[in-house]
């Protein structure tokens, strides 16, 4: 199998704030992972900020999914698909234990690497079944003096000069929740983040993958670089960045002739796979 990987570096050009799975109220704090710090020869453990490579990849898949229905459809008649299929084009699915057996069978599978690289490349669940993708991805983790062991990247900076909050306040609109001249409540909330010119290691890796799919990766890339948005709070101007890899990634055409050239064939798997999962 092969394995072809990408080394690259993001920068935040916005604040990125990425929640925590912790509820704390009226605070959201940044997503956290435990590492082990290296210093001087003393061990010690440090809860560092990243943003999760589900983030990213969560991006991509939404840009594909939109993208890939939009080319196999017509004007006049749109690809509708069923709660289940849409579920797995947009969010990688949920496996349906009560699905029954065989709901998806190997042909089926087989199917989807052969008619839908967007999915094939990404991985989700349908139905009953599982299937891996051939994209790895990993988290962004901030280029700093505590991740240099992992980054292997130096720096004179710590993390936590790179963390700040900000907040936000949100009015009580409710009409029918106001008594006489009671006025709106406002509700102040504050949001940790990572602030703009944050610099973050990445990579992500292909395995196995075809021509095909290769270049679906590089088409997923040229849609995320027009509107190049990670975590959160996008709609408050949270989340933009720019970024670099190391080497060439994928170009797309491969991906976009195989689309064009078999669109009525792929169409047609995709309406007897949603057919089948309704």
């Amino acid at each position: 199998m092969t394995v072809e990987r990408f080394s690259g570096t993001y920068e935040a050009q916005a604040p990125i704030s990425h929640g925590s799975d912790e509820d704390f109220g009226m605070e959201q704090r940044l997503r956290t992972i435990e590492m082990a710090v290296r210093e001087n020869g003393d061990l010690y453990h440090e809860d560092i900020p990243v943003i999760s490579g589900n983030s990213l990849r969560g991006q991509l898949r939404d840009l594909l999914a939109k993208d890939f229905l939009t080319r196999i459809s017509d004007d006049e008649d749109p690809v509708e698909l069923g709660d289940t299929l849409s579920n797995t084009f947009w969010s990688g699915g949920d496996r349906q234990k009560s699905a029954g057996p065989g709901k998806v069978n190997r042909r089926m599978l087989n199917g989807i690497r052969e008619h839908i690289p967007t999915l094939s490349l990404l991985g989700g669940a349908l139905a009953d079944q599982i299937f891996s993708g051939r994209l790895n991805m990993g988290m962004l983790t901030p280029i700093a003096t505590e991740t240099e062991s992992y980054t292997g990247r130096e720096s004179d900076h710590s993390v936590f000069e790179f963390v700040d909050e900000t907040f936000y306040t949100r009015m009580d609109d409710r009409v029918g929740g106001r008594q006489g001249d009671e006025g709106k409540q406002q509700m102040k909330y504050t949001v940790q983040i990572l602030t703009p010119g944050t610099r973050f290691d990445h990579w992500m890796a292909l395995e196995g993958a075809s021509e095909v799919e290769r270049a679906c990766l590089g088409h997923a890339m040229d849609l995320f670089e027009a509107s190049p948005h990670v975590g959160g709070q996008k709609a408050v101007g949270h989340g933009e960045v720019a970024f670099e890899y190391d080497d060439p990634l994928p170009d797309a055409q491969p991906y976009l002739d195989f689309v064009d050239d078999n669109r009525e064939e792929i169409r047609e798997f995709v309406e007897e796979l949603d057919e089948k999962t309704r």
